[in-house]
């Protein structure tokens, strides 16, 4: 039976949330965390889709008309199916398949990468991490290699693995990700969280052009980060409207956030390129990030579509030895992470904890998508 299963890393924004949708640049990491699937080709015209909790367990797609249902968390399959199916970018018309989310623990076993030095742990949903992104990018890859399955002529698995290791591949699939995501399912997302979580590592990433350009950063300098989880529910779907209406209207106090955010960005960049980056500094362009987020931009805990506590971990962190701490994704609730010195990530964590706060520690992911395992 031909079975292949694919990871994707989550993300975070470094520097410039918001930014990749209203068409400017961002600075973004992939996390050692990920999200699997495990894909089948089967004889029939329907996508079965199983998941986990706290996905929705089950859902299925009719090829012939894709209906989403919009309560549903696995719609975001459905809109990379209806993006395969709207831009035909593939040579033969898609076939039925069957997906299966996976924990980290189902994977291990399987593995075909014995050199692999990253640990396999799951990627936290609805948390600001961009779970719904890795679920449109590891559906788009899934999508194409079980299509590509029926062009092999023997078991050798090389073709495949080749292909999906070119960087135009991972910006293929980056872009059907987004494309299912904003295109057919009307969500005001960027290209920020797609392209990291194909590509994996410190990617700057400009926004201004679709497709996306990528330029991967590679800092010579070590960036602990502590990840914080308000273990709040947040509405992105509806915080992002309600910014897209503010940008749409250029609200004088958003553009103001919005051209200062930009220029922090680059500002960012600029000094990860630096032969000696100085993580000081980058401590303070993060505080000045969150700046502009909570006052200008309001999508802190003071978020008036999605209150939050936010700003009661950002502090907490900064009060206990932190350099920098930002909101990391759409805000109003989720993550914030924080930038320490090599070995104060334990202080942190315990201090975002006792504020109310669950943290882990976590660092950057070098692999965007890849593939775990294969069977032709």
């Amino acid at each position: 039976m031909k079975k292949v299963i694919i990871s994707a890393p989550g993300r975070i924004c470094l520097f410039g949330e918001h930014m990749d949708w209203c068409r400017y640049q961002v600075l973004a990491s992939a996390l050692d965390m990920r999200l699997f699937v495990e894909a089948e080709a089967t004889d029939d015209n329907i996508v079965e889709t199983f998941s986990y909790p706290p996905f929705t367990p089950y859902d299925k797609f009719n090829l012939e008309k894709v209906v989403v249902n919009w309560a549903s968390d696995l719609k975001y399959v459905g809109g990379v199916l209806s993006a395969f199916q709207t831009r035909r970018e593939l040579p033969n018309r898609i076939k039925g398949m069957r997906f299966r989310f996976l924990k980290a623990e189902d994977v291990k076993e399987r593995l075909i990468y014995e050199n692999i030095k990253e640990p396999l742990n799951d990627l936290p949903a609805k948390k600001g991490l961009s779970s719904s992104a890795a679920m449109c990018v590891v559906v788009s890859a899934a999508v194409d290699i079980i299509n590509r399955f029926q062009e092999l002529e023997s078991h050798d698995t090389y073709p495949i693995l080749n292909h999906v290791s070119k960087s135009e591949t991972l910006g293929f699939y980056a872009d059907m990700a987004y494309s299912g995501e904003r295109k057919e399912l009307g969500v005001n997302c960027g290209q920020m969280d797609p392209y990291t979580s194909a590509y994996g590592g410190i990617l700057h990433i400009d926004c201004r052009r679709e497709p996306a350009e990528v330029l991967r950063l590679n800092p010579k300098i070590e960036l602990p980060l502590v990840i914080g989880d308000t273990k709040q529910p947040k509405d992105t779907c509806k915080i992002l409207a309600w910014l897209g209406e503010r940008f749409k209207a250029q609200e004088p106090k958003f553009v103001e956030g919005m051209k200062n955010i930009v220029r922090i960005v680059e500002e960012a960049r600029k000094e990860l390129e630096k032969p000696s980056p100085n993580r000081h500094r980058l401590g303070e362009l993060m505080n000045e990030n969150q700046y502009y987020l909570r006052n200008y931009l309001k999508v802190s805990g003071n978020c008036p579509v999605s209150p939050s506590n936010l700003d009661i971990l950002i502090d907490a962190a900064l009060s206990a030895g932190a350099l920098g701490g930002k909101l990391s994704g759409s805000g109003g609730g989720g993550c914030m992470i924080a930038l320490c010195e090599p070995g104060d990530e334990m202080k942190i964590a315990n201090a975002i904890n006792k504020a109310g706060g669950e943290a882990y520690a976590t660092k950057v992911a070098d692999n965007g998508l890849r593939i775990e395992f294969i069977e032709i």
